[in-house]
């Protein structure tokens, strides 16, 4: 499961919190990117999740991961910071794109959208098969100013997507979006496993 964060809230306390939701959740020391492994129980299943947060970098336009992980491999530091990441995205079986409802915001998504599918293409994925789940962290707070949910999924578009609003403020609603996330996940299963 990789989240491809849009925002710049922390992803490591993002990760800790799924991995407080689940059970045995264990977040990797001193990781970064950010990762951990959690059991999740969906339905009759107990999935073995390995969870990875990637997110955004630099301006637009930018290189796509494949492109900093030839750049970190040709500079030979021994840094593997966008290998990992390329790895993550090569095996992922759901994205969980990560937004807020900031106006600011949502004038980006698109952009942001297009350096999702600029690095699944790098990651040798077509970014059609691959589900994505939209995640929307709602603010609730009167000084920031929002857009309209509507308006944020009539921009936030995939061939294979869901959408599920999430409010940090009141930690409420991460657990129902991995649990949609695995839904995605199931029904392709199910459609390929039907032809």
């Amino acid at each position: 499961m990789l989240y491809y964060k849009a925002t710049m809230s922390a992803p490591d306390a993002h990760l800790r919190l799924l991995c407080s939701l689940g059970r045995d959740g264990v977040v990797a020391d001193g990781s970064v990117p950010y990762e951990g492994r959690v059991l999740w129980p969906h339905g009759d299943v107990v999935y073995s999740l390995h969870l990875f947060f990637v997110w955004m970098r630099g301006t637009w336009p930018a290189p796509t991961i494949a492109e900093w992980a030839a750049q970190e491999a040709a500079e030979g530091h021994g840094s593997t910071y966008f290998a990992q990441q390329l790895a993550a995205l090569k095996r992922a079986n759901v994205i969980v794109f990560v937004t807020d409802n900031q106006t600011y915001r949502f004038k980006r998504n698109r952009l942001f959208l297009l350096r999702l599918r600029a690095d699944l293409v790098s990651a040798g994925r077509d970014p059609d098969t691959v589900p994505v789940l939209f995640l929307i962290d709602c603010y609730l707070r009167e000084d920031i100013e929002k857009a309209p949910t509507p308006d944020i999924i009539q921009v936030l578009t995939w061939s294979r997507c869901d959408h599920v609003q999430v409010f940090p403020e009141e930690k409420r609603g991460d657990k129902e979006a991995l649990d949609r996330a695995i839904a995605l996940y199931e029904e392709m299963r199910a459609e390929h496993e039907a032809k």
